[in-house]
C-alpha cells in the first residue's frame, strides 16, 4: 500500500468509523487530486488543520478556481489538456464528497473518466480506455462537460 493510502484510509475511518468501497472511492479521489495538483495529501501551505481535499474545495470557491489548483507542469499551456484536467478534477471532487452516500460508484467513476477522455486521436489504445469507453456507450452520461457552479 502506498504511504498516502494508509493516511487516506485512516482519515476516512476517522470520519465514518468504517472502511468500505466508498472509502476506496474517497481515496481514489485524493489520488486524482494529488496527480492534478502536484501536491501531497498534507502540505504546510494548506494550513494546520486542512488536507488536500479541503484545500482544493477552498480554492475552487475562489475567483481563479481550477486555474489556482491545477499543476501547470502537467497541462502546460495546452487548452485541451487543461480542459480534460478540469473534468478529472470534477470527478475527484465527487469522489471526495463528505458523505459516503454522495460519492459515485466505481462504475460511475469509470463512466465519467470515459466521458472526460481526450476526444482527439491517440496513439495509445489501452484496455482501460476500451473498458471505460464501452461502459460510457452503454450508460447515459452522468455528468455534464460544461462548467457548473457547484464544482468549478
Amino acid at each position: 500500500m502506498l504511504k498516502t493510502g494508509f493516511f487516506l484510509s485512516f482519515a476516512e475511518y476517522a470520519y465514518t468509523l468504517k472502511v468500505d468501497q466508498k472509502s476506496d472511492i474517497y481515496s481514489y479521489g485524493v489520488v486524482l487530486m494529488e496527480l492534478l495538483t502536484g501536491k501531497r495529501p498534507i502540505e504546510p501551505e494548506f494550513g494546520e488543520y486542512q488536507d488536500i481535499v479541503g484545500w482544493v474545495r477552498e480554492k475552487l470557491g475562489s475567483r481563479r478556481g481550477a486555474e489556482e489548483v491545477l499543476d501547470p507542469d502537467v497541462g502546460g499551456h495546452c487548452k485541451h489538456v487543461q480542459e480534460e484536467m478540469v473534468l478529472v478534477l470534477r470527478i475527484a471532487v465527487l469522489c471526495t464528497a463528505r458523505s459516503p452516500k454522495d460519492r459515485p460508484s466505481m462504475r460511475d467513476v469509470l463512466t465519467m473518466l470515459g466521458e472526460a477522455k481526450p476526444r482527439r486521436k491517440s496513439s495509445s489504445n489501452s484496455s482501460a480506455v476500451v473498458v471505460a469507453t464501452a461502459l460510457a456507450a452503454k450508460e447515459k452520461p452522468i455528468f455534464s462537460t460544461s462548467p457548473g457552479p457547484n464544482y468549478l
